[in-house]
Parts: structure tokens; sequence; C-alpha cells
């Protein structure tokens, strides 16, 4: 059974590589698109579904800035150009700002990164990256049947070389090294938010990101997948809670 299986892939391995690079980077792309869709779908319920202040914000936050920020990250998921357009438009609206303590409280945080070496870290892993992919790019440019796969089968050019293997060659490393990079971008946001707290900030720091929160009309309630796979910053509400059990009176 099991070489009957593998024999029904023989067709497979008989297309020319060339092609069978293209059908995969074609594949890959389009792989990525449904998932990014699918992840916006799921945002998008969010969206739709939660028309009411969450409890733990239910004292913070009043039902018509909620609705509005709802609203908007809802028009936004939709009609991305008009979203732009209608956030330009509130940028000339009075926003809240945060008073003296918490500038100082996100001052606290931003030290945060700068104490746990957060910035190093990522200076570090940017050289890496750049390190392997130079050295990937010099392997593979003299490979004929990258060419190939696109089109160019008497010659190869290496601006063609280089726009083929960094953005289509690359696709998959590229997703799973931004999923990473959100990942720990967001343990270190974490970090710095104890590390203020450490400096005795966490009430001030706890208030200042519910108004910057609103004055971005960002929307507290996210998809666990979707802000997982996006956001860069932990959602607002698991940033509270995690501020909320050592917030100073």
């Amino acid at each position: 059974m099991a070489m009957g299986m593998w024999a029904s892939l023989d067709p497979l391995w008989e297309i020319p590589t060339e092609k069978r690079i293209f059908g995969a980077v074609l594949l890959f792309s389009w792989t990525v698109y449904l998932w990014e869709t699918f992840l916006a779908q799921r945002q998008r319920r969010i969206y739709k579904t939660t028309t009411h202040v969450p409890l733990e914000l239910g004292q913070i936050m009043d039902s018509e800035t909620f609705e509005k920020s709802r609203l908007y990250q809802l028009d936004k998921s939709t009609f991305s150009f008009w979203s732009g357009l209608y956030s330009e438009i509130e940028g000339t609206n009075k926003k809240q700002g945060c008073k003296n303590e918490e500038v100082l409280a996100v001052l606290g945080h931003e030290l945060g990164h700068w104490k746990l070496g957060h910035t190093v870290k990522n200076i570090i892993i940017s050289q890496m990256n750049s390190f392997l992919c130079f050295f990937l790019f010099a392997v593979l440019i003299g490979r004929k049947e990258l060419f190939a796969a696109f089109g160019f089968f008497d010659s190869q050019p290496t601006l063609i070389g280089l726009l083929i293997i960094f953005q289509f060659i690359f696709s998959p490393y590229n997703e799973v090294l931004s999923f990473c990079l959100t990942v720990l971008s967001r343990r270190f946001e974490f970090q710095a938010d104890a590390f203020a707290k450490k400096l005795g900030k966490a009430k001030d720091l706890y208030s200042a990101l519910i108004k910057l929160n609103k004055d971005n009309l960002g929307f507290p309630v996210s998809d666990w997948l979707f802000s997982m796979w996006h956001y860069s910053h932990p959602p607002l509400l698991e940033r509270l809670q995690a501020l909320k059990n050592s917030k100073q009176d």
C-alpha cells in the first residue's frame, strides 16, 4: 500500500524542476493569502459580536468611545483606503493626552527595553538574519533552475535573481521569522511593563495605556489567533491584567 502511494507521486517528480519551483512558490503565496484572510475574518467576527465594553474596562472606558473604536476597526477591516482617510480626519480632533506621571511611566517602560538589552538583542538578530540571507543568496544565485522557473531560460540577470530569491524563495522563511519576531516582541513588551512596575509606575502605566489606546482608536478585544500572528504588542487587556495585580494605590 505504501509503495502504491509513493508510486502515485511519480508523475509529480517527472515535472521539470523549474515548474516545480514555480508551482511551490505559487502554492505558498496562495496559502499565505488564504491564511491572512482567515485571520482577518476571525478578527472581524470579534468586531461584530463584541458590542459591549468588557467588564475589565467598564469603569474606565465609556460605551461611546468603545462603540466608536469598534465601528472604526470594523470599517478598517473592510475599507483600508477609507479607513486611512478617516484616521487622518480623526487625527485632527483633540486627543486626551497623558499626564506628566503617565508620561514618566511610559518612559519607564521604554527604559526597561534599554535596561533589559532588548534593543541590542534586536540588532543582533537583525544582523544574523542579514548574514544568513546574503549567504543563502550567494549559494542560490547560480542555480539555473530558479531563473528557468520564472521564464529566464537563456540568461541569469543578477537583479532578477535578487527579486526571485528574496521575494519568492525566502517567503516561507520570512513568514516564520516574522511570527517568531512577533512572539519575541510581545515577550519584550511584558518585560518592559514589569520593569516599569519595579519603578513604582504600574498605576500610571495602567492609565497611560488606556489613554493611548483611546487616542489611537484601538479596539481592546482581539481574536487570540489573529493577535498572536499580527500584533507585535500584546492586546490591551492582557497588558492591563499583567499590571493589575501589582498596581499601586
